[in-house]
């Protein structure tokens, strides 16, 4: 039995006011491994690795969805729940898609949970009102739920072809704030976090519960950029909540950047002649041959010169089903700006060693760290104290990623 537009923002509107955050329970003490690191689970090893999906799930295609099919589509993946953030739509729409397209992937076992449907401090308004006093200072015009052109977080449109219809699929009751705490702590040291839009589900769920930050193996995040975007989308649309995230102690923080997700496009080559799209819509089967015939093969062949989007998405899952794709990573301290004015949301790179000044001083900055930094000066300034160390991802195996994606979704549809 279909569902209509009215009867689904009536459940899932429910559903998101039942899950306001309640008081926190007795925290369970966990003694935390001090040498705790991330399982490496490779695609062969038959082990699973558990992971929390946290995104902003808009659709019908793209890289969210895209991020979301390989990791429903990977076989070393447990994936223990999906929670959704407002980001490149409104929750109330990703929902919308999310809960539809687990029915059309016959994945209805794993629980989806709203979570925060407006960034920590910022606003549709306060955005659009520094976009007039400062200007646009990034090439990218996407900004989400907060484009002009979108609507407010309950106007829910009809899903297209092939969704069709909303979904019969619920909603958990549960806040995502509250089933991230509680998940980790009943598997200390085993559940890796994917956070594939802004991070405010994942600051809620550390302000909730600090202990949950030492108890986690590895957090994959898209966002930040050298040079591409400063002001990426992931980090400006909620800076309150990045900067806290970055500045815990994680055991492990990894950060795919707009600069290296950049380098591959979904409309991109796997053979000369051949694009990863012809190779997908050729030999998927339904429902992902259809969202590739429909949203990537007939747009191309009607503009041949048409450039897909980056595989932002794409690549956390990579480094989650299986690092190995990433040949080069640096530790670097990471912050981000939340000082009101142009910069707001702006991240900020230091090499580890920073400390290490060129040529005794008499260069703002090395040739080798002239791409981190936004403004010369904060070379000399260095990172705040509690500014986090992380992984940041520099190379990745062009061939060996898409060959990682193609297959993944080419292969026979798995069965809950």
């Amino acid at each position: 039995m279909s569902t209509s537009r009215r009867e689904f923002i009536k459940t899932v509107g429910a559903a998101i006011a039942s899950s306001q955050i309640p008081p926190e329970p007795q925290a369970i003490p966990v003694a935390a491994d001090p040498l705790l690191s991330p399982a490496r689970v490779s695609p062969q090893s038959g082990i699973k690795r558990k992971v929390i999906y946290d995104q902003d799930n808009s659709g019908p295609f793209g890289t969210d969805i895209l991020g979301t099919l390989m990791m429903l589509q990977a076989d070393n993946i447990d994936l223990l729940g999906i929670t959704l953030v407002t980001g490149d739509a409104w929750m109330k729409q990703e929902m919308a898609f999310t809960l539809r397209l687990l029915e059309m992937m016959r994945r209805t076992e794993i629980p989806v949970y709203a979570g925060a449907e407006y960034p920590m401090l910022n606003t549709k308004e306060e955005w659009l009102l520094r976009q007039q006093l400062y200007g646009g200072h990034r090439m990218d015009p996407w900004m989400g739920a907060f484009n002009r052109t979108n609507g407010g977080p309950n106007d829910i449109k009809q899903l297209p072809p092939p969704y069709y219809r909303f979904a019969n699929l619920k909603a958990q009751q549960e806040h995502a704030a509250r089933f991230i705490t509680k998940t980790v702590r009943e598997n200390p040291g085993q559940v890796t976090i994917y956070a594939g839009g802004p991070l405010t589900n994942l600051a809620l769920a550390i302000t909730l519960a600090p202990d949950i930050i030492s108890l986690v193996p590895e957090v994959v995040i898209m966002g930040t950029g050298f040079h591409v975007f400063t002001n990426a989308f992931n980090i400006f649309f909620d800076p309150e909540s990045a900067r806290k995230v970055l500045r815990a102690a994680w055991p492990k923080f990894t950060i795919i950047t707009v600069d290296i997700a950049e380098e591959i496009h979904e409309g991109d080559e796997i053979a000369p002649g051949r694009t990863m799209i012809d190779e997908i819509a050729g030999r998927a089967e339904s429902p992902i041959s259809d969202l590739f015939q429909i949203y990537a093969l007939e747009p191309l062949r009607r503009n041949p010169s048409m450039h897909f989007f980056r595989m932002a998405d794409e690549m956390i899952a990579a480094q989650v089903i299986d690092p190995s794709v990433f040949t080069k990573s640096e530790q670097m301290y990471v912050d981000i700006c939340t000082t009101p004015g142009p910069r707001y949301g702006d991240s900020m790179f230091w090499p580890k060693n920073w400390q290490d000044v060129p040529d005794g001083g008499k260069h703002p900055v090395s040739a080798a760290d002239r791409r981190v930094f936004v403004d010369p000066r904060q070379f000399y300034l260095g990172p705040p104290p509690s500014a986090g160390l992380v992984n940041v991802l520099q190379e990745i195996d062009h061939d060996r990623f898409k060959k990682l994606f193609v297959d993944l979704m080419t292969k026979q549809i798995r069965k809950a």
